[in-house]
């Protein structure tokens, strides 16, 4: 989750030890946050970013250190952009998960016919 965590702790010359120590944690804990082991709590992150002065999200490894939103691989083939933040209403949402899940069961055809159907409504 964290992945970025053990090279921000060494950019600050801080042991796992003293990282430990200011979010009041074991350093077990602290060692299994950097290893993937474990996730902090919400406030844990709070204060890692605070401590680290960057954003939850860069922690989070939902944006790189210039803010850019870092997409997956699976997103980008899907057509996910970078630059374009598309919102939607959750009966918008709830009509996508029903349209990816008719593409799971019933194949690509059956897509085609929702797409035609709901063209024909408007």
């Amino acid at each position: 989750m964290l992945s970025n965590l053990k090279d921000l702790r060494k950019e600050k010359n801080l042991s796992q030890k003293q990282m430990a120590e200011k979010l009041c944690i074991s350093q077990q804990t602290y060692s299994d946050y950097e290893k993937g082991k474990t996730e902090p709590t919400l406030d844990t992150i709070i204060e890692l970013s605070k401590i680290f002065n960057v954003s939850a999200d860069y922690l989070l490894g939902l944006v790189d250190e210039f803010g850019t939103p870092v997409i997956t691989p699976e997103e980008q083939t899907a057509g996910a952009s970078t630059t374009k933040k598309i919102y939607i209403s959750p009966i918008e949402d709830e009509m996508l998960y029903v349209f990816r899940e008719v593409g799971k069961t019933r194949g690509e055809p059956a897509q085609r016919a929702i797409i035609e159907m709901v063209e024909k409504m408007l």
